[in-house]
């Protein structure tokens, strides 16, 4: 089984760590993509912006961001994932309650679709990308509470 690991970096939202765990190995499990390890980043707006200039070259906030790593040499084979999930656009997009549960399973679902090698560089794959998400998590209905309320 896949380690998965979740540190909080925001602290407006309390969120269910085992519930994303649990929700990622699944997941991970539909895209095919085999990782040594998986860890989930939580932030909000104010802590996605850095990471977006710096990774993909964007100004502002964003709804996900997929990094991966090879393995250094001396450590077990395999990529390593970091998936920066912001909730707070989660919350936002969703409308609060069940709404930002599944936005927020919706933005890890296409974190593993990038993981799994899709690109969403058009609207062409931008759609068959969404598509293929909302499959795999219709697939894992029902989803779990991932918000604290």
């Amino acid at each position: 089984m896949t380690p998965v690991a979740v540190v909080a970096n925001q602290r407006s939202f309390r969120l269910a760590a085992p519930a994303l765990r649990m929700l990622a190995r699944r997941l991970a499990e539909k895209s095919r993509r085999p990782l040594r390890d998986i860890t989930l980043i939580l932030v909000d707006d104010a802590g996605i912006a850095p990471i977006n200039a710096a990774a993909v070259g964007h100004t502002g906030a964003t709804d996900v961001i997929t990094l991966t790593y090879p393995a250094l040499p001396g450590e077990d084979p395999g990529d390593s994932a970091e998936i920066i999930l912001n909730v707070e656009c989660a919350w936002k997009q969703g409308g609060g309650g069940e709404g930002a549960d599944r936005e927020l399973a919706f933005y890890l679902a296409h974190a593993f679709d990038h993981l799994a090698g899709h690109d969403d560089a058009t609207p062409a794959e931008r759609t068959s990308m969404h598509r293929r998400e909302w499959r795999w998590l219709k697939a894992l209905e029902p989803l779990p509470v991932l918000f604290r309320r």
